[in-house]
């Protein structure tokens, strides 16, 4: 555990020298409506989604199970969001042996993401984080959702359809939530892996606001303030639960 704490302290002070990552001039593609991600093409959406401490898997989910055991869930709907925000996807579930993997896919995309954050609690609410980065453009696309349970037995799917509206804003600048991880811009810092499986730990921070959070699958660690303003004690106190996580 010390050993994996000193990585992600320094994961954490890194952000921190660097004024909450937005140092950066920002020459990012997908600027001021050019080059911008049709959300409505599921392959070019797929490749620039982030799902914190998720890992891209070609091909397509596992269907559902006809297992009595299997987890059931339900959500989906409807979520409205802006170009450098984050969505997240809430998923209900019932499943008697808990769950193992959360997976999460683009529909018709030709690749998925896989979420392995094992839990033997067999109800509750299942919170996955999706950022969307600035140069997605306005449009709608679905997300078609699952989980497996720690029998293997898969649930039922949902989908989610998302409505996008792209910002337009600078980068760096304030405004749609310019959330950015670890998993996806190392400049933010490197991710981890997880106590030895096949989670990793990730580290995102709001540059508008400076709040910053470590991910582990779908579990999320806030750090509050992790900007210039931010308090190295208590980020330090926040990197010991995400470590915890781990274990």
């Amino acid at each position: 555990m010390n050993k994996n704490l000193s990585w992600i302290l320094g994961v954490t002070l890194c952000s921190l020298l660097i004024g909450g990552c937005g140092g950066d001039d920002g020459t990012e593609s997908g600027r001021s409506g050019e080059n911008l991600v049709d959300p409505t093409d599921p392959n070019a959406l797929s490749q620039v989604l982030v799902i914190p401490g998720a890992l891209r898997v070609e091909g397509s989910p596992p269907q559902g199970s006809s297992d009595p055991s299997a987890p059931a869930i339900a959500g989906g709907g409807e979520i409205e969001t802006v170009s450098g925000d984050q969505a997240v996807l809430e998923v209900v579930y019932e499943s008697p042996s808990g769950y193992v993997d959360c997976y999460v896919q683009v529909a018709g995309a030709d690749d998925y993401f896989l979420i392995s954050a094992a839990s033997d609690i067999t109800s509750g609410t299942i919170q996955i984080p999706v950022n969307i980065p600035e140069g997605v453009d306005t449009g709608v696309f679905d997300l078609y959702t699952c989980i497996a349970g720690q029998n293997g037995a898969v649930s039922n799917a949902i989908n989610t359809n998302v409505g996008v509206t792209y910002s337009g804003g600078p980068p760096g600048g304030g405004g749609g939530g310019n959330v950015i991880c670890a998993s996806s811009d190392p400049s933010v810092g490197t991710l981890l892996p997880c106590g030895g499986g096949t989670q990793m730990l990730d580290f995102c921070i709001d540059q508008s606001s400076g709040s910053c959070y470590y991910a582990v699958g779908s579990q999320q660690v806030n750090c509050g303030n992790c900007g210039s303003g931010g308090d190295i004690t208590t980020i330090q106190a926040c990197a010991e639960r995400a470590v915890a996580l781990c274990l």
